[in-house]
């Protein structure tokens, strides 16, 4: 008898766990988050995140601003060069595994082409590229004078983390990732701190913010440049707190609408329903050339500031030393959530894991945004740059 109740124990155990792992009553089980990197997914995923993680939608602008084509449709140089070897250039979007490629030149479409089933209606996952509209939109709302300060602690915003490590962090430090927080990003070690985000967030369903909210300093803020996703999760809970709207509201009031997006967008949310600020945009390539197109223009849309005086200058050209190129990643130095290239010349990027990149050269009057679904991406960082710089001396 008491073995058949063991035995009826160890069953109910098991139907339970694999109703839990299954979850046939929603979309978005633990089993199928497990697939979101695996080879035979993974592209399938990149452009279909609303069916991995529960989402909301960014509207469409009410008044949708295409971008004009050039009388002549442009083209891409058959070669660059990078560490002195010549590098075919169809081979490398191919060995890169790029799903989408747009190119703009004073505004014009010069080159719009996608790849492995993709197409303009697709919405292509930012992963990080997500982060620099997060630090856009802290602009903006600094702008507004919502935020009084970029020397503002995280407690006058966030009460919740007074007495926490990151209450006494500031803005600044976070826009620079600076912070002194220890994290651990290291994504190819199964127990590093950034995995263990995502399994406790994706998998056991706790709160982002939950889990970021404890992490310990390592270091006094404002000293070093340590780049850790939990920054930019927390610059989303003061904008939100800053504004009294939720990330994607502020996202669609402040840019989609001004900037005439064409699409509908997707931000991916944990299961609290706060946005992953740290990633987790999903937009087509047509509207992600917007956001660069801004960058490059300085804020100005049809006459109007909608980033505050200077702040572009200021994001991509920091002073700090420990900012530079080098200084945690040799091929490229670091601004308030924005890239620059190594010896940079009116040059920065948006970046995100796997391979994704919105570039702009101010000088060449170039934007360039490249999708992708590439695992060897670490390594293709500085032939990124150099294929980028390739394609701009083309135009």
């Amino acid at each position: 008898m008491r073995t058949r109740i063991v035995l009826l124990a160890l069953l109910a155990l098991l139907v339970a766990a694999t109703l839990w792992w299954f979850r046939p009553w929603s979309p978005y089980s633990p089993s199928a988050m497990t697939r979101l990197f695996h080879p035979e997914y993974r592209l399938d995923n990149f452009r279909a995140m609303e069916r991995v993680f529960p989402y909301t939608t960014l509207k469409a602008s009410d008044t949708p601003r295409p971008f004009p084509r050039a009388a002549q449709p442009g083209s891409l140089p058959e070669t660059f060069t990078y560490q002195g070897e010549t590098v075919d250039t169809q081979e490398f979007l191919e060995r890169t595994e790029t799903t989408g490629l747009m190119i703009l030149r004073a505004g014009e479409i010069q080159m719009e082409e996608y790849f492995q089933g993709t197409d303009p209606t697709s919405r292509l996952t930012s992963w990080s590229m997500a982060k620099t509209v997060v630090s856009t939109l802290i602009a903006m709302a600094w702008a507004d004078g919502l935020i009084d300060s970029l020397d503002d602690p995280v407690r006058q915003y966030v009460p919740e983390l007074d007495g926490k490590a990151y209450g006494d962090v500031t803005v600044h430090d976070l826009l620079r990732m600076a912070t002194g927080i220890d994290f651990d990003e290291t994504y190819h070690d199964h127990f590093s701190d950034i995995n263990q985000l995502f399994y406790r967030v994706f998998l056991f369903g706790h709160s982002a913010r939950e889990v970021v909210a404890n992490r310990p300093a390592a270091g006094p803020p404002g000293e070093r440049f340590h780049y850790i996703s939990p920054n930019t999760q927390v610059l989303a809970w003061v904008l939100e707190a800053a504004t009294g709207e939720r990330l994607s509201d502020y996202a669609t009031r402040r840019l989609w609408q001004p900037l005439g997006m064409e699409d509908d967008a997707l931000w991916n949310l944990d299961q609290h329903g706060d946005e992953l600020g740290f990633c987790c945009l999903n937009a087509t390539l047509r509207d992600y050339a917007k956001l660069g197109q801004l960058h490059l223009q300085q804020g100005v849309w049809d006459g109007e500031a909608l980033l505050p005086d200077n702040w572009v200058f200021d994001a991509t050209r920091r002073p700090e030393p420990w900012l530079a190129a080098g200084h945690g990643y040799a091929e490229r130095g670091y601004g308030y959530h924005l890239w620059t290239p190594e010896n940079p010349d009116g040059e920065y990027f948006f970046n995100g894991v796997w391979g994704q990149t919105i570039w702009i050269d101010e000088n060449a009057d170039v934007v360039i945004v490249k999708t992708s679904v590439d695992p060897e991406f670490r390594a293709h960082t500085g032939e990124m740059i150099a294929f980028m710089r390739g394609v701009t001396a083309h135009y």
